[in-house]
């Protein structure tokens, strides 16, 4: 339990009392539910050149809360493609993306500390899931070629302003290749804007507690 305590003050520290004691209830079922162990920070300075430590930030699991509520925003349809976590850090959604049905599953990260962690996490699914694929890869967003099965991407506000915007051009260089509908699950989504310059539409939003927010953006 010494993780959840430490996590605790930590958001107390950070949030408050209130919020800092709602999130680790759901931490500690949600860890429970899924059987597995993403709880905690890390510090991503140490991957990342000099010049792109000012992009990138600290990881942090994405609350079981904000995660549950935009995967239910999802339709049947959503499930028979590819999801794609950005960022997918030690593989919290990755696990939550098999639980919910998706067969394909995608997770990057520029952090090879935090793909290898993720990459066994799905070890662990992958028993009680056995037909679903799971690929990741440790990759800079701004490089990597999105594939054309991709669906759905999960967003927990991965990287600054700067870097969203070439992760767009990438997304709309996969819509080039195949116009399809896509969906973004963007938790605190402070680069929504960009995504709505870039022709994506609003369908869903909410806030609780002023701090857990979730958009649901999408091209059809």
């Amino acid at each position: 339990m010494m993780r959840y305590l430490l996590y605790f003050l930590y958001l107390e520290w950070n949030w408050g009392f209130r919020l800092a004691h709602f999130i680790i209830r759901q931490e500690i079922s949600g860890e429970k539910k899924y059987g597995i162990r993403t709880i905690g920070i890390d510090n991503l300075s140490g991957a990342v050149s000099a010049e792109d430590r000012e992009h990138v930030s600290k990881y942090e699991p994405l609350n079981y809360y904000t995660s549950s509520r935009l995967f239910n925003y999802l339709q049947p349809a959503d499930f028979s493609t590819a999801l794609l976590d950005v960022g997918c850090g030690k593989g919290r959604l990755l696990a939550m993306g098999a639980a919910y049905g998706f067969s394909d599953i995608i997770g990057i990260d520029f952090s090879k500390k935090l793909c290898d962690i993720a990459t066994n996490v799905c070890r662990g699914i992958k028993t009680r899931y056995p037909h679903i694929s799971f690929t990741i890869q440790c990759v800079d967003a701004r490089h990597y070629c999105i594939p054309e099965t991709v669906g759905v991407i999960f967003l927990f506000n991965p990287f600054d302003a700067v870097v969203m915007e070439e992760f767009i051009k990438k997304v709309s260089e996969s819509l080039h290749r195949k116009n399809r509908p896509l969906k973004i699950l963007y938790a605190n989504p402070q680069c929504k804007q960009q995504w709505l310059e870039a022709g994506f539409k609003e369908t869903a939003s909410f806030v609780k507690m002023r701090y857990l927010q979730g958009s649901v953006l999408e091209r059809k």
